[in-house]
């Protein structure tokens, strides 16, 4: 696998490999987001996966102040560097990425796997109800599948989480099976509800908040995905594995009450 660096302004760091969406690549870059992790420098301010990329934000005086910087005269592309040297050797030889720069991580990770372990399944409920699911006639009219066909194979697959994007607890997952794929409409709606579960393309998403959108809309969910108490928006993390699971119109009605 071939990696890039580039600089991101003065305050961040993007490694990134092919575009395109693959889970062996999100694989990668949950772990070498946790490898980075395990180091604990505290001039590391955030770290943020995606399809092929993993950004590193970090705050330049406290890097330029440390012991790495001065001790190495290492630039934020060196050290970003170095860290990939450290992380493909311990994802190909199994050795502690520790040596990095002879410096020494509070965690040895040789026993890490260079692919992320996921976790349990969450399951999410939906309801597809057409007048939930007001995109449904779009697949059905294309794709010339059954309402009911659609529902199954939506909630059949599970769904990897690649990214989080576009509004706060968006999460893109995916991949959507070629038999319910549907391009994004051409010109967003102005408002799609908080819960809306759409399609678009090989990907599939929940809207966490009522805002304008041009995803398919196959059904909602009665879970309060973003608000101030969040049900289940730390699970909505890349890497994390979703199923929907399909419940009726009465159900979310009742579950939508809390």
């Amino acid at each position: 696998m071939n990696w890039q660096l580039q600089l991101l302004g003065d305050h961040a760091l993007v490694f990134s490999v092919e575009e395109k969406m693959s889970e062996e690549i999100i694989s990668k870059m949950i772990a070498l987001k946790k490898n980075i992790e395990a180091f604990h420098f505290d001039f590391i301010k955030e770290l943020i996966p995606s399809y092929h990329t993993l950004t590193l934000v970090y705050d330049i005086e406290l890097f330029y102040g440390s012991e790495i910087a001065k001790e190495n005269n290492d630039s934020i592309t060196d050290f970003g560097n170095a860290l990939l040297t450290a992380f493909n050797s311990a994802a190909t030889n199994v050795e502690s990425v520790s040596s990095i720069k002879n410096l020494k991580s509070n965690n040895d990770l040789s026993e890490k796997k260079s692919f992320i372990e996921l976790e349990k399944i969450i399951r999410i409920p939906v309801c597809y109800d057409e007048r939930l699911g007001i995109d449904l006639e779009n697949i059905v009219l294309k794709n010339k599948i059954s309402v009911e066909e659609i529902i199954k194979i939506h909630s059949e697959e599970t769904y990897l989480v690649y990214c989080l994007g576009f509004l706060p607890g968006f999460a893109y997952m995916g991949k959507v099976r070629e038999s319910i794929q549907i391009a994004r409409h051409a010109s967003p709606r102005k408002e799609v509800a908080a819960g809306s579960v759409g399609i678009a393309g090989m990907q599939t998403g929940i809207y966490p908040m009522n805002s304008p959108g041009g995803w398919q809309i196959i059904g909602r969910t009665p879970l309060k995905i973003f608000d101030h108490n969040p049900a289940i928006l730390g699970k909505l993390e890349a890497g994390n594995q979703i199923q929907f699971y399909p419940i009726s119109f009465s159900e979310f009605e009742k579950l939508n009450e809390y």
